[in-house]
């Protein structure tokens, strides 16, 4: 990449950085920032030689904050391989943005796009729970669900009822009225992430 376009990303808010040929990295300060608390994990490390060996585009999900002072947001990783007129590879760009969520029905209501987290304070539902309520605020019937899950229909409507009883609801209209106003639509079970290849967590910081 020419120098001139290596100053203008190394000095952009946006968080972005660019690995050569070689294998260097270079990165502005925002990406900095945002990898600090990846710097001396397994994660990253894989994700380094990842890129260095694909030489293709990707892109994967992190659970990273976006500062010291906010609790860990997902963030998604887009990778892009550049190569020069005669094929030849000069190195991989890449830039990251806060993955904003909104649903058909979230922007029908005139709810603005929020960003989501796979970060859970929450001790109120057991793991199985979270995975029905989650599927319960994005509209999945009790079939859906199950097949989703691996687990019986029945089990799933034994969780929903369980869930109300928790937080005094008797519909799913009133369930979602509430996690809206807790923000507890704002979290996304981990496991329900498609596959550990596109998602990497910092949590595992030595």
């Amino acid at each position: 990449m020419k120098s001139e376009m290596i100053k203008f990303f190394l000095s952009s808010a946006v968080p972005c950085g660019f690995v050569d040929s070689e294998g260097e990295f270079q990165m502005n300060l925002t990406m900095s920032d945002l990898l600090h608390s990846m710097i001396f994990s397994v994660e990253l490390k894989t994700l380094i030689e990842r890129v260095q060996s694909e030489k293709s585009p990707f892109s994967l999900m992190c659970n990273l904050p976006a500062d010291f002072k906010k609790s860990p947001t997902v963030w998604q990783f887009h990778f892009l391989p550049l190569f020069c007129s005669e094929n030849s590879y000069l190195g991989t760009f890449f830039h990251a943005h806060e993955f904003l969520f909104l649903s058909p029905m979230e922007y029908v209501d005139g709810i603005k796009p929020y960003a989501v987290t796979t970060e859970n304070t929450n001790k109120l539902f057991t793991a199985k729970e979270w995975e029905v309520l989650f599927f319960t605020i994005h509209r999945l019937s009790s079939k859906e669900m199950a097949r989703r899950l691996d687990i019986s229909r029945l089990t799933v409507e034994s969780h929903l009822k369980t869930i109300y009883g928790k937080v005094n609801v008797h519909s799913a209209c009133q369930l979602r009225a509430f996690c809206r106003e807790k923000g507890i639509n704002r979290y996304i079970p981990p496991r329900l992430l498609s596959s550990d290849r596109q998602r990497i967590s910092s949590h595992a910081v030595n």
